[in-house]
């Protein structure tokens, strides 16, 4: 495969994704937005329950890949269910997803393959795909210089290596970004973003003037509901 990653495509699909899905909240589920674009989502214990459902080197492809896509075209992602930290799975999830929606395995069918060799490019594209759906270039930039103290990988649902990775990545994705999808993206995450909660009566609001008073009880210092 002769071409360069295509980041730019990548950065512009997770966009679209966003605002197709009205993806509006972090941290993003992967498993919601695969659910509501059609895509079949399924535990690997409900496989393993089915045997007549899987190829028989599955198994094996699934202690060295904890998410795995199968059925080409209609597509099905199969993840291990097994995992103490559900957060694990949430970037290669999404990285199955980049791989779906960017139409890797129509354009490029032997990546379907059961002895295929992963191509450096595609992945590089889904990898460009998973962290600008779950960490939005728009988004994270917001937290940072808003709530720098609150720009952590928890708040997106990532593990530290993977943040770290996200954040490396940042002005990269960032030269991909036009003015008309970082509106967009603020515009979805908008509420959120500007969500603070009542250390006194509990009351969650939207606070489109950043005031230190709760609208409800006149409460001082509400806190960013992140």
């Amino acid at each position: 495969m002769a071409f360069a990653p295509r980041i730019d495509r990548a950065v512009r699909y997770a966009c679209s994704v966003c605002a197709d899905l009205q993806i509006s909240r972090l941290p993003v589920d992967p498993f919601h937005v695969g659910e509501l674009a059609g895509i079949t989502m399924m535990p690997y214990s409900t496989v393993l329950a089915n045997p007549g459902w899987f190829p028989d080197d599955l198994p094996g492809q699934m202690q060295m890949n904890p998410v795995l896509t199968l059925s080409y075209p209609s597509f099905c992602i199969v993840y291990r269910d097994d995992f103490a930290d559900p957060d694990r799975l949430r970037f290669p999830v999404s990285h199955e997803l980049g791989h779906i929606f960017m139409n890797h395995y129509r354009d490029f069918p032997d990546q379907m393959e059961e002895e295929r060799v992963p191509s450096p490019v595609l992945e590089a594209e889904a990898d460009a795909f998973a962290r600008n759906l779950l960490a939005p270039v728009p988004v994270v930039d917001v937290i940072r210089f808003n709530r720098p103290k609150q720009a952590r990988g928890t708040v997106f649902g990532l593990p530290r290596s993977t943040w770290v990775s996200r954040l490396d990545a940042l002005s990269l994705d960032r030269s991909y970004m036009d003015e008309d999808m970082a509106n967009t993206l603020i515009w979805l995450f908008h509420d959120y973003l500007l969500g603070r909660r009542c250390a006194a009566c509990g009351h969650v609001f939207t606070d489109e003037a950043q005031e230190d008073r709760c609208p409800a009880c006149g409460a001082a210092g509400p806190d960013w509901n992140l």
